[in-house]
């Protein structure tokens, strides 16, 4: 990163606008005129209205794409961030951009976490048990068990939203099961 820029953009006080100094001449810019003098140079100095500020380079990557990084020294270490190519560069981002350089980030909120909710099935290794977890009275068929298998791991399987220790109660029924059902 070069030590010092030729052009700086800055916010003028008198006109209300920023400027982009390319001494001794001053150009009003609006992000329109921005994009057209970010094609013909390739680093500034910019200075916010806020007053804070970063020197934005451009950067050609190995396949030729080129990208504008922005730099600034924060406590004696040099900090860099992306801002993109040309069409993403505005007045605006490079004011947000400049403040994120000192101001902490914003906290991320975090959603409030429902309440843990409890295993529905037990499984206490017995045929009653079992039987009770598949909604039977009786042995079913083989046929009959290996659908309502089907059934119950859709509506407990963790991956669509039921606990583990669901699914694995429907597991050891249906593993206790298997040893009582005809083939």
């Amino acid at each position: 990163m070069p030590k010092g820029t030729e052009y700086k953009i800055a916010w003028s006080q008198a006109h209300q606008v920023y400027e982009l100094d390319h001494t001794p001449f001053l150009f009003p810019l609006t992000d329109e005129s921005l994009r057209s003098w970010l094609k013909l140079i390739d680093a500034f100095h910019f200075q916010a209205a806020s007053g804070h500020s970063l020197t934005a380079c451009k950067e050609t990557k190995q396949r030729g794409s080129v990208y504008w990084y922005a730099y600034k020294r924060v406590d004696g270490k040099l900090h860099k961030k992306y801002v993109g190519d040309v069409s993403k560069l505005t007045l605006a981002n490079l004011e947000a951009i400049a403040r994120s350089f000192v101001e902490a980030p914003e906290p991320v909120q975090q959603h409030p976490q429902s309440p843990a909710r409890k295993p529905t099935l037990k499984f206490t290794n017995s045929l009653a048990s079992a039987l009770s977890i598949y909604g039977f009275s009786t042995l079913p068929s083989r046929k009959e068990l290996i659908s309502r298998y089907r059934a119950l791991s859709k509506q407990y399987h963790p991956d669509t939203g039921g606990l583990h220790q669901d699914m694995v109660a429907v597991n050891l029924a249906y593993d206790f099961l298997k040893r009582y059902v005809s083939r």
